[in-house]
């Protein structure tokens, strides 16, 4: 596409909402479950992980951006965590944005971890951006979020 094109068409986009969730505790951690396989992918467990987005029409672009603490305890020398932003669809299928995936190479130590991604919708109706994790080897308080969890999600329409 010619560029001209390209920086016209992002400028003819306006602001229809920031979505925001957040969650903060210094003391406290939120653990995201373990799975099995390492295939399968597991919602964070509370509501303070997701933020719905309504309204969204074909072509929208979702801009998100997460940050918060994380800590694995790993066990063993193959243990490996993964997380990242979902949205789930109106139609039910899981989309995963563009950019919005990081790997823990954490070994029993906290550091903060920033997400960030966006995707355009592909059809219309509310959209559910939600975080998700997965360990491989893990226990169940292997992988947490600590001290604060910020999840940002602005909404531009054509």
């Amino acid at each position: 596409m010619p560029r001209g094109r390209s920086t016209a068409s992002q400028s003819n986009r306006r602001v229809e909402a920031v979505h925001l969730a957040s969650w903060g505790s210094e003391e406290v951690s939120v653990g995201l479950p373990p799975t099995t396989t390492y295939a399968d992918w597991l919602d964070a467990g509370s509501r303070v992980f997701r933020v719905d987005v309504p309204n969204v029409e074909p072509l929208d672009v979702l801009l998100l951006d997460c940050s918060f603490t994380l800590e694995f305890l790993a066990s063993g020398t193959n243990d490996q965590a993964r997380v990242r932003l979902v949205a789930a669809a109106p139609n039910g299928s899981t989309v995963v944005p563009t950019g919005a995936h990081v790997a823990s190479e954490l070994r029993n130590s906290r550091a903060p971890v920033a997400i960030s991604g966006f995707l355009v919708a592909a059809q219309a109706g509310t959209y559910r951006v939600k975080l998700q994790g997965k360990t491989r080897n893990g226990d169940p308080g292997q992988l947490g979020i600590y001290d604060a969890f910020v999840l940002r999600v602005l909404h531009l329409k054509r």
